[in-house]
């Protein structure tokens, strides 16, 4: 995709995210993951810690704001929020695709829209973003997302995969081949740890293991749930009398992939997975869903539609500080299930997950269909520094 595509692409795609429902209404599968709750908790929320170690940086809160935007000037003001934000609650973030800053010519707005992140969020934990389409097309792939990383002082780079965003994008797509090889390579010339994410559709296991061989630092579930990437593209082609048509107008790929829960599932179960860092997101819409990814082997909780969608309230509405209240009740949401627990932090909360969490439905039928054990007989690790 050339440079001015990929901006058109990259403010269409905003648009429709603003605009239009791209977001996946079907079973959620967070329901199926049972909490039995501790009638006798020891434990007051204000008792209750959220920190956690990550990536050698000490959060106070095991949430990250999902890449949303850059490359544009109309995407200034949203970095510059989301950088105060988790500058402020000492969160993680990601940003959107860097593909323009490798650009000989890249525009000064362009650029400003990623350096106003280290700007506002100096000290804060940040991951750089690239596709690996970029990194296959590129002829200095490691000197290329050295310089992203350089350019906003990342903390870590998230390489984002999505074989069916490519292949709507550009039907020619020819797939990831040699990939692997590539990222291999950056594990080991890169100064900071490479993360990989994928984009809507989540991963199993067979997908991260050989990823983790070629030294990856860890891994980005990113799974069906949430926003729907395909859907966006569908929603793209429609027009406005299709639109609002009832039902939607749907095509068979608009929620392709795994559920973020079956995803995290997958990974976390298995022993020899124990010691992957993971962030996971898709579709987590309050705390207690948050705190069941935790629970189940997520070290960070991921959000970004709800991010974007107050920040942009705030945009219209600054008095009434709907980012800040919405975040505010998340944390206050997984501190009161964790305080129902009997829980005090994560490392205690991965720990009563045997005998106080219970597995129902389809999701159930997934860790049987896929041979894993549940519950575990040893958890998932805490990461650490």
């Amino acid at each position: 995709m050339k440079p001015e595509e990929f901006l058109h692409y990259q403010l269409k795609t905003m648009e429709t995210v603003l605009k239009e429902d791209i977001q996946y209404h079907g079973k959620n599968y967070w329901k199926e993951v049972y909490f039995i709750p501790n009638a006798l908790t020891p434990i007051g929320v204000n008792d209750v810690d959220l920190s956690i170690d990550f990536m050698g940086k000490h959060l106070k809160y095991p949430i990250c704001v999902g890449s949303l935007a850059g490359g544009y000037k109309k995407f200034i003001p949203i970095n510059e929020k989301i950088a105060e934000f988790t500058a402020k609650y000492n969160i993680a973030q990601g940003v959107g695709d860097q593909r323009c800053i490798l650009q000989d010519d890249a525009d000064e707005d362009a650029l400003k829209s990623y350096q106003v992140v280290r700007e506002k969020n100096p000290d804060g934990l940040v991951l750089a973003n690239i596709s690996g389409t970029v990194i296959l097309e590129s002829k200095d792939y490691v000197k290329d997302v050295q310089k992203i990383v350089d350019f906003i002082k990342a903390d870590g780079v998230e390489i984002w995969v999505s074989p069916l965003l490519d292949i709507l994008v550009d039907p020619r797509n020819t797939g990831y081949q040699g990939l692997i090889e590539r990222i291999h390579n950056l594990t080991y010339q890169l100064h900071v740890p490479v993360f990989i994410k994928s984009f809507t559709t989540g991963l199993s296991n067979e997908d991260i293991r050989p990823l983790w061989d070629a030294g990856v630092a860890g891994i980005n579930i990113q799974g069906v749930g949430g926003t729907s990437i395909a859907r966006i593209e569908t929603v793209k082609d429609l027009s406005t009398s299709q639109k609002q048509t009832y039902p939607p107008i749907k095509r068979p790929f608009d929620f392709w992939g795994i559920p973020t829960v079956w995803s995290l599932l997958d990974i976390s179960l298995r022993p020899e997975n124990r010691e992957i860092p993971l962030i996971v997101g898709g579709g987590i819409r309050n705390g207690r869903e948050a705190v069941k990814a935790l629970a189940l082997g997520a070290d960070l909780v991921s959000f970004a539609y709800p991010v974007l969608i107050e920040i942009m309230e705030d945009f219209g509405y600054p008095d009434e500080e709907n980012l800040k209240n919405w975040f505010l009740k998340i944390i206050t949401q997984m501190k009161i299930t964790m305080s129902l627990l009997g829980v005090r932090n994560i490392k205690e909360l991965r720990q009563i997950v045997r005998n106080r969490t219970i597995l129902i439905g389809r999701t159930h039928e997934w860790v049987r269909g896929r041979n894993l054990q549940y519950p575990p007989a040893h958890y998932k690790d805490v990461c650490s520094p």
